[in-house]
């Protein structure tokens, strides 16, 4: 018996160590450190995104008049930069660095930011109206910043991933009837034509609908958090879940629980339920591990401000 249950043994470490990478990101997620994220007194922050360059993080987020309420980004919605000497802040406001232009593509908005660096050039997504993707691009994290002529990709959200190639896989959302579906575009570089990588109709399965994806690559594989839009997944409309996917196109959700919720806990011991909490961000370290997760969190008198949670060394789960 006593040889049986030493043969055993390896056998048992090596389920338990499964079981332990099969689980999500919400079992890594660390309580929220209460004064660090980004905050502008008489402003709604929004949409945050962080790219490091030296010793300096950079934050990029959408901002507008908390004056006008959560509604006002559609009018008001201009991109801002912030900075910290620590990933999780707290973050000061350095300049505007994108708002609309009259007569241009983006001139309704400048919204919902995402930072990727390719080669030597920093690449600043960003949406105009809901199915309007641009970007613009500079040598430098300080400016100055070009803007593309037109749209790039007929779709929002955009979730960009810079590839070692200098090849460019965007995973976002598109509003089909009033349907938010996932889609992706792929290009050869950054300032390449973009292209539908597939025509189903959506990339998420069961038809679930999303909103706000952040993304990374870790495990081989293309690993999405996104707001459940409907909680067609996870039971809870507009929670947190969570996805990944070898090829990019067929993506597999790792839980049906929630990876985030509209409460959050801080490292007081405090807990605080905001009325909104979305447009999620992970900030990964140098191995691919996420170490910081942002979100916007909006409260029921109109205040908001960016939320981060430090993350303890995440890997998700490698999918079949």
């Amino acid at each position: 018996m006593k040889l049986f249950r030493n043969l055993l043994l390896p056998f048992l470490f090596v389920s338990v160590l499964i079981s332990a990478q099969a689980q999500s990101i919400k079992d890594a997620i660390q309580p929220a450190i209460k004064n660090a994220g980004f905050k502008m007194e008489g402003y709604i922050l929004w949409c945050s995104t962080i790219i490091k360059v030296g010793n300096t993080y950079h934050m990029f987020a959408s901002r507008w008049p908390e004056q006008y309420g959560l509604g006002g980004w559609t009018t008001y919605s201009e991109i801002v930069r912030a900075t910290s000497d620590n990933i999780y802040g707290p973050y000061k406001f350095q300049e505007v660095v994108i708002q609309k232009r009259p007569g241009a593509w983006d001139k309704e908005r400048a919204h919902n930011p995402k930072i990727v660096k390719t080669g030597d050039t920093y690449v600043l997504y960003y949406i105009s109206t809901a199915n309007k993707t641009g970007y613009a691009w500079s040598r430098s994290i300080t400016g100055p910043w070009t803007r593309s002529d037109e749209e790039a990709m007929p779709f929002s959200n955009p979730a960009p991933l810079a590839r070692a190639d200098g090849s460019i896989y965007v995973f976002g959302r598109k509003a089909v009837n009033n349907v938010r579906v996932a889609q992706a575009y792929t290009a050869p570089a950054w300032n390449g034509k973009y292209t539908l990588l597939s025509d189903k109709d959506n990339l998420l399965p069961d038809n679930n609908q999303l909103e706000d994806p952040t993304i990374w690559w870790a495990q081989n594989q293309y690993n999405v958090i996104l707001t459940d839009f409907t909680g067609t997944l996870t039971g809870t409309t507009k929670a947190g879940a969570q996805y990944a996917s070898v090829d990019g196109i067929n993506y597999k959700a790792i839980s049906k629980e929630p990876v985030f919720t509209k409460t959050v806990t801080y490292d007081d011991g405090t807990t605080q339920t905001f009325k909104r909490r979305e447009r999620p961000f992970v900030y990964t370290n140098e191995k691919g591990e996420v170490i910081a997760f942002f979100t916007a969190c909006l409260t029921e008198d109109g205040k908001s401000w960016v939320v981060v949670n430090p993350v303890k060394n995440y890997v998700p789960p490698k999918i079949k």
